[in-house]
């Protein structure tokens, strides 16, 4: 009988898991999850902090013992992986509840470790302080609401970073009736999502909420007493809090890979293949520790999203389970909500592009969601960009209140998906409702804009 072993039971050790077991009934598939929960959704914790979501529970897609009794999985739960012997073919694992030692055997090993905050390396002072928060597990949503909705009305939370998770955490901390300030390092807000022109639109939507933003402001330190944080000391100013949330800072978990010399690529995250293979055949390597091909550019990248998650332990299962599977790679599509503001981004920005040595055409514009004679229609802030040499896409974001402005980011993705060019996103048979499109839907208005650039047939080579 085959063995499989998978060290993490989150979104793409759970998704091999259940694809391996599925292809083949016989195959004897074990998971090793260090907490008590698997299949979790860490996207979720800003709003568990913030009581949209009301229990733990509800962020877990299936619980543990739909896997084992459906599934036929085995769970070992609240057990750490503690060392990996690949010429022994040994993974030695310890309970975390009593502390007892074992080892299991594997044909198969698929690592997904995921990533792990580097808030405690950064500032190490945080250890001392009750009211410092940084995402270590699903359970962190919950530790920031208790301790939220202890405090009184107005008080002052301080989150550190203005990335999606930091923007969405101060809209929901904000809803419990905390003052919110967003301490950012760089120069704008979502700064590795828009470029300036709509991050200051985000930036204007934060303030009239009474989000207070202090950019280019790089936090040194924390200060505190009596084993809470009081500030924390940028190299401008001093900003008091009650509660803190660290929204930045994250990487790959590769200890367990450096055990079997896994090749480690240049960022930091486990190289592998087209197949979720690692530099060991017997190995694999999925999620959030595992780097992958960037289809625009043809680099490798690290892009800790779920979706590429579930991909990448889909086809890990598939391909130890015997058949043949590959995963490409991704384009970069991500996209948050905060205060009924959508925003969205696919591929790379025009800063990313310009250094990257392409010579970028772009196209700006302010259209609309439906029909200018029905009502309800809102206005979308649409940026694409192409190559000018050859009319490729190389990215896009967007920017409003309308929900569509999610799928018009998602039609971008698809393209940028299959290589495809600005004449194809011109002639892409995008459906038309009064209600729900204009005509003229400002994807196929952004073409047009580009094609003026470009010229109206498309480039040979």
């Amino acid at each position: 009988m085959t063995r499989v072993v998978i060290i993490g039971g989150g979104a793409a050790g759970m998704a091999a898991a259940s694809r391996a077991k599925r292809l083949n009934p016989k195959m004897d598939v074990t998971v090793i999850e260090r907490t008590k929960w698997v299949s979790f959704a860490l996207c979720g914790i800003p709003y568990l902090a913030g009581c949209t979501v009301k229990t733990l529970d509800q962020l877990l897609y299936y619980k543990p013992e739909y896997f084992v009794k459906k599934r036929g999985i085995n769970l070992m739960l609240e057990t750490e992986a503690i060392k990996v012997d690949g010429s022994k073919k040994k993974v030695v694992y310890r309970s975390v509840k009593t502390g007892e030692e074992g080892e299991l055997d594997w044909d198969y090993l698929i690592l997904a470790t995921g990533a792990r905050s580097k808030a405690p390396k950064i500032w190490p002072e945080i250890k001392e302080f009750e009211n410092v928060f940084y995402i270590k597990h699903i359970d962190t949503g919950d530790e920031i609401r208790r301790y939220a909705l202890k405090l009184p009305y107005g008080s002052k939370a301080v989150i550190v970073g203005a990335g999606y998770v930091g923007l969405e955490m101060a809209e929901n901390l904000s809803k419990l009736g905390l003052k919110v300030t967003i301490v950012e390092a760089l120069d704008r807000v979502a700064p590795r999502v828009l470029d300036e022109d709509l991050a200051q639109k985000v930036e204007e939507r934060l303030k009239s909420y009474g989000i207070e933003i202090i950019k280019n402001s790089p936090v040194k330190e924390f200060r505190g007493s009596n084993g809470r944080a009081r500030k924390v000391i940028t190299d401008n100013k001093e900003i008091e809090g009650d509660i803190f949330v660290i929204g930045v800072g994250i990487e790959p978990n590769v200890d367990l890979a450096k055990d079997l010399n896994l090749k480690i690529g240049e960022t930091g995250a486990v190289w592998t293949d087209e197949r979720t293979r690692t530099s060991r055949t017997d190995v694999y390597a999925v999620g959030d520790m595992a780097e992958h091909r960037d289809i625009v550019t043809g680099r490798m990248v690290w892009r800790p999203f779920a979706p590429a998650a579930n991909k990448m332990g889909y086809v890990a299962g598939t391909n130890v389970a015997g058949r043949d599977a590959i995963f490409p790679g991704s384009v970069g599509t991500s996209t948050f909500k905060t205060f009924d503001l959508v925003v969205a981004a696919t591929g790379l920005n025009r800063s990313e592009a310009e250094r990257l040595g392409y010579k970028v055409v772009e196209a700006s514009l302010t259209g609309h969601t439906t029909a200018h004679y029905m009502p309800g229609g809102r206005e979308v802030n649409l940026k694409v960009i192409a190559d000018e040499d050859t009319g490729r896409l190389l990215g896009a974001q967007v920017v409003g209140e309308d929900e569509s402005a999610f799928w018009r980011i998602n039609v971008i993705a698809s393209l940028l998906t299959t290589k495809g060019t600005v004449w194809d996103l011109f002639v892409s048979d995008i459906g038309y409702a009064p209600p729900l499109s204009p005509v003229w839907d400002p994807l196929i208005i952004a073409a047009r804009l580009l094609m003026r650039k470009l010229g109206e047939v498309p480039k040979k080579f």
